[in-house]
């Protein structure tokens, strides 16, 4: 475990805003950005995906649903307003659903996706290119790209300064750099409204302010920011919670009570098949509602001082 100081502004911090799972987020008290400190080796948080110990799996990843398709045509859009054709090079490709949307509007795609689960299923069931290394300068040989895009990565990356140099040097002349990410910069109130900041996989949450630092010292122009407030949401996800928690609770004294004496097992297979169908229409039932909850109604929510996601277009200087 490493102490480290805030990378924009070189100064230690102890001012401890979010503590989760052994690890604590501090927040620089001269430009907000939050980091974890002390944290983890570099070489220790690469394992964490290459080994699929992230706190989402692979699988959860590689698993078709509504909310991330909706999603990815979204991004898409918006992306195409700016840039409508050319090579997309992804950085933490997931499941591959950006690119697979990606390339039926005709974009060129390719994908960096350290978990090997991950990077084999986009490779061999999506058939697009996609390398297990962290992107360098030799990814994908001398190629470069019009568009690098990444969602909610930015605070995985070790070295932001150093990735956003590397992304710099990969994208063609005039190029652009797209990107979603959380705001960090929120009134202290609104963190326990989190039910989790998934540490160690998060290593930094930044905010408007910073990614200007960031993006300046590393050879970029924000061109335009379109903003998202995810509080309704998190306030869905609490209420959500709740019910669930009544649920297991019922759930428990029911199964206490139950008799396995009438137990017939075709029966249970066909319950079995009808919950599969039934799960997967929950969930994408489920991924449409928080779409419309973040994209629809946090466009027009309130954001000062509030969390919201941006979604960040910047072209190459």
């Amino acid at each position: 475990m490493i102490e480290i100081k805030c990378p924009f502004c070189d100064i230690f911090s102890n001012n401890i805003v979010i503590t989760e799972t052994g690890y604590t987020g501090k927040k620089c008290k001269k430009c907000n950005t939050i980091f974890i400190s002390p944290r983890p080796t570099k070489l220790e948080m690469i394992q964490l995906y290459e080994e699929d110990n992230a706190c989402i799996s692979a699988e959860a990843h590689i698993l078709p649903n509504l909310g991330s398709w909706l999603h990815a045509k979204h991004n898409l859009s918006l992306i195409k307003k700016h840039i409508p054709f050319g090579s997309i090079l992804e950085i933490g490709a997931g499941g591959g659903w950006f690119l697979d949307e990606a390339r039926s509007c005709g974009f060129e795609v390719y994908g960096i996706e350290i978990n090997n689960k991950q990077a084999n299923f986009i490779n061999t069931e999506l058939d697009i290119a996609c390398e297990s290394a962290p992107l360098n300068d030799s990814s994908f040989g001398t190629k470069k790209f019009d568009i690098i895009y990444h969602c909610d990565v930015i605070s995985h990356f070790y070295d932001p300064s150093d990735e956003f140099k590397k992304i710099n040097s990969k994208l063609n002349d005039n190029g652009f750099v797209v990107f979603e990410t959380g705001n960090g910069d929120m009134d202290d109130a609104y963190y326990k409204w989190f039910p989790s900041f998934q540490y160690p996989d998060h290593l930094f949450f930044f905010n408007e302010y910073s990614l200007n630092l960031l993006l300046h010292q590393t050879g970029f122009e924000i061109i335009k920011i379109y903003r998202y407030s995810i509080l309704p949401q998190l306030f869905f996800n609490k209420i959500k919670q709740y019910v669930i928690g009544k649920m297991k609770c019922r759930s428990d004294c029911s199964i206490k009570t139950m008799k396995n004496d009438n137990y017939d097992p075709n029966s249970a297979k066909k319950g079995a098949g009808c919950k599969v169908i039934a799960t997967r229409i929950i969930k994408d039932t489920y991924g449409l509602f928080i779409f419309v909850l973040r994209y629809k109604v946090g466009y027009i929510w309130l954001k000062n001082k509030r969390p919201y996601t941006m979604i960040i277009i910047a072209q190459k200087q």
